[in-house]
């Protein structure tokens, strides 16, 4: 079988490049003749990379230090009674020293990630990591465009470099997050308007995200406050916390039940999915979803017409 048989990108130059340290999303917007980052690239190329966050994860005080410092914003704001919801959670690393360093511990957490491999070996560490918070984690894969979970569904939203690599795209992320978050958003991401000049150059080459604070501005959002975050990785790429304030909205009421089955949806609709054996199913729609070694694939690619269990 050959490369154009499977419809996909070649994956094998492509796992050649990222073994000689080059920038795979580069590499298969060129073969796929695309102008930004597209859900498919941003998958493929973490998908290849699953593990190397771990890796880079042990032992490491500045990823610590990182995290004490997000945690202690996200204290402020944080619902004990409420859920708290981490999309693009990659393989859970920040996720997992955060909500150990948190004072102000949330009732449900939710993390989803587009690659199901870093969210298969992220598990793994967060149950290592997180503490007894873990109980409390239901991991999932899904797509931040067009997230499995029903309308203003979750209290908090928080994000660490999620949204950067959707340049093209970001003010279409940012309606589906406003969609499904009740409360506030807390996003930590890049922050184009306070970066060098040699920055800037590399935020627009790799595709990377800019005008957050007109984005939000223009779908209705208030942002209340942005902090720029001192423990950062790549200088060329500072951090800075955006806290948010969802549009406000007259329709659309908050989701009382916080479990799984009372806030997955059809993925980026408000078709409720329910527990079946193992697989989540929509009776309106009679699509049903797969569930891989115990973390639901919640994504329209991976969706199955079973119209037959409806009967």
């Amino acid at each position: 079988m050959n490369q154009d048989t499977l419809k996909y990108f070649d994956l094998l130059e492509a796992k050649k490049a990222y073994a000689e340290g080059k920038n795979v999303t580069e590499l298969l917007r060129n073969q796929k003749n695309a102008a930004a980052n597209t859900s498919e690239i941003i998958e493929a190329a973490y998908d290849l990379q699953a593990g190397a966050y771990i890796a880079a994860a042990q032992n490491n005080p500045n990823l610590i230090r990182y995290c004490n410092e997000i945690a202690a914003i996200l204290d402020r704001h944080v619902i004990q009674t409420g859920s708290l919801l981490d999309i693009g959670t990659g393989e859970l690393t920040t996720l997992s020293h955060m909500i150990a360093a948190l004072n102000v511990k949330p009732k449900s957490i939710y993390a989803f990630d587009i690659s199901w491999s870093r969210v298969h070996k992220g598990i793994a560490y967060a149950e290592k990591n997180m503490g007894s918070d873990y109980q409390k984690l239901t991991s999932f894969v899904g797509d931040i465009n067009e997230i499995p979970l029903l309308d203003k569904s979750v209290n908090v939203t928080t994000s660490s470099h999620a949204l950067e690599p959707n340049g093209g795209r970001l003010k279409q992320l940012m309606a589906e997050l406003f969609r499904v978050t009740i409360d506030k958003l807390v996003l930590f991401e890049p922050c184009y308007e306070i970066n060098t000049d040699a920055g800037k150059e590399r935020m627009d080459r790799l595709g990377y995200i800019k005008n957050l604070d007109g984005v939000i501005a223009e779908l209705g959002g208030k942002i209340i406050e942005r902090i720029t975050i001192r423990n950062i990785v790549n200088p060329l790429n500072p951090t800075a916390c955006f806290v948010i304030l969802p549009p406000p909205s007259v329709s659309q009421k908050p989701v009382k039940d916080a479990s799984p089955e009372g806030i997955f949806s059809v993925p980026g609709a408000h078709y409720p999915l329910k527990k079946v054996d193992d697989f989540f199913f929509s009776q309106e729609t009679g699509l049903c979803f797969p569930v891989l070694k115990n973390v639901p694939v919640l994504k329209t690619q991976t969706a199955i017409l079973a119209s037959a269990l409806c009967d």
